[in-house]
């Protein structure tokens, strides 16, 4: 299994048994949190520049990257599916992420499925649920 460790700019990729260095990818921020997923190709890391990465292991390269939050990324988090990630801003604000957007998982349905209705007694009828 792997590890990873977070300083500066950089995350260490760690053997756990032999706790060896594997590799180490530079981020082009200062990095507050990283969190494995759990078929280890890839992480999440956040930090201070407000955007929040998703890389591959192996590349070291950014898959994806979003900018949602409006104050620096102190936490990220699988979830233990790894279906979904939370990030925890300065900004006060927990966001949810779809580690594959578009798929059907919870709440969220396929778009071409996905339709909107006011919700049964929303007192201005903007509020909506998912059917």
């Amino acid at each position: 299994g792997i590890n990873a460790e977070y300083g500066g700019n950089n995350v260490g990729l760690y053997d756990v048994t032999t706790f060896d260095l594997l590799r180490t990818h530079t981020l082009p921020c200062t990095v507050n949190s990283a969190s494995l997923h759990i078929d280890q190709r890839y992480y999440v890391a956040g930090g201070e520049d407000l955007f929040v990465y998703k890389m591959g292991i192996e590349t070291g390269r950014v898959l994806e990257s979003y900018k949602k939050h409006f104050g620096p990324i102190h936490c990220v988090r699988y979830s233990p599916d790894g279906e979904l990630y939370a990030t925890g801003s300065e900004d006060g604000t927990i966001r949810l992420w779809q580690n594959c957007v578009g798929k059907t998982y919870g709440l969220w349905q396929r778009p071409e499925t996905t339709t909107t209705a006011p919700l049964a007694g929303s007192p201005n009828n903007h509020d909506f649920v998912m059917t």
